[in-house]
């Protein structure tokens, strides 16, 4: 008989009044005493973030190339300014905070960049607790929190260089256990002429080194972008460049003396932090009653991000994008990343594209969609 949802490790935890004013109370309010995973850019930071998402670009790693460019030297992902504020900082709880033992899920992220991150920046951020809302939840039944944090970023000379806000879902683990929603969903099965049709799909992509604004046309395709088969190894690939709760020995005694609910007891006996949502199939399907484990929501912001650099050229800088994380991506999983300029239009004396971006898995679900604001070169 299966085991039953309240018996399971790292269920029982509810959302209640109490700890929604709990909450309702941090609003506006920082995280003194924190440190950031990063505090500066530094040439091997953007490369690894680079190598973390797959993104190849010679702007992220070749020195010789970035200089001819007119940014003078290398710059970093954009998705790497998020390492540099106290949301998500090693040795803490993390985000989002409060009803401890509740489960969060990313449901969608806000950046605005005022320009590319440079190798040689030195960033901090302010961070707070923007909103806090309940909803009743779809995913698992009863009631769902939804937490917003901003963080604003500032560089060396105190100028302000980005804004990021994101959105979690609070849910109650042993209702999606006992719901089992996405439960019918089959993980993905490939064969190898399935994987040497995706390495072609690899090997066939390139980047623009060049786009004007002039010649942008509304109803333009981005060339697309193949992301999988989602695997542990690559997950970890990504999350080890965001700090937060890889880790281990003493560090992880610490945050459990802190934060003792944070923890789940693996079948060893072990308590450790429930990052393995995202690589450890069985224990995501024991836990939440998903198919297998899942990606982090900034992963696919990440791709959704690329389509666009390696679309709008060495000149181009991406000024904003909006998104949301619509379905869960499954181990297995392979996406398509795609977009569409919806729009032209000119902004301070400057020219912009309007981007509708998406991601698109095996089963033709969109699992992500948003827009981007794209600043071109103009002739």
């Amino acid at each position: 008989m299966a085991e039953a949802a309240e018996k399971v490790e790292g269920h029982g935890a509810r959302i209640t009044d109490e700890g929604i004013a709990r909450i309702r109370a941090r609003i506006g309010k920082g995280f003194e005493g924190r440190r950031p995973w990063r505090t500066e850019v530094t040439k091997d930071a953007a490369y690894h973030m680079a190598l973390g998402i797959g993104d190849l670009s010679p702007l992220y790693h070749d020195e010789a190339y970035a200089k001819r460019t007119k940014w003078g030297g290398l710059l970093a992902p954009y998705i790497m300014i998020q390492t540099f504020d106290t949301l998500r900082s090693v040795g803490h709880s993390g985000l989002p905070e409060g009803l401890p033992g509740v489960h969060s899920i990313w449901t969608g992220s806000l950046f605005e960049w005022k320009r590319p991150l440079r190798v040689g920046d030195a960033i901090r951020a302010d961070s707070y607790l923007k909103s806090v809302e309940e909803r009743e939840s779809k995913f698992g039944g009863g009631r769902s929190v939804y937490q917003t944090y901003e963080a604003v970023y500032h560089d060396q000379t105190g100028d302000k260089i980005g804004l990021r806000n994101d959105t979690w879902i609070r849910i109650e683990r042993h209702k999606t256990a006992e719901t089992k929603k996405y439960g019918a969903i089959g993980l993905a099965k490939w064969k190898p002429a399935d994987v040497e049709r995706l390495m072609a799909e690899y090997a066939a992509e390139t980047r623009a080194s060049e786009r004007w604004w002039d010649d942008v046309k509304v109803g333009d395709e981005l060339p697309k972008r193949v992301k999988g088969p989602l695997t542990p190894t690559a997950e970890i690939a990504f999350e080890s460049q965001l700090g937060i709760y890889l880790v281990g020995n003493k560090v992880a005694a610490n945050l459990y003396a802190k934060h003792p609910k944070l923890f789940i007891v693996n079948e060893q006996g072990v308590p450790e932090p429930p990052q393995r949502v995202h690589w450890d199939n069985e224990f995501t399907t024991r836990l939440l009653g998903l198919p297998g484990a899942y990606d982090l929501g900034p992963e696919r912001c990440a791709w959704l991000i690329q389509v666009c650099t390696d679309w709008m050229g060495d000149a181009g800088h991406l000024a904003r994008l909006e998104c949301k994380y619509l379905k869960f991506n499954y181990m297995g999983d392979v996406s398509w990343i795609r977009g569409t300029v919806a729009e032209k239009f000119e902004r301070d004396g400057k020219a912009y594209a309007r981007v509708k971006v998406e991601c698109v898995n095996h089963r033709d679900e969109l699992t992500a969609a948003g827009t981007a604001d794209v600043e071109l070169p103009t002739r």
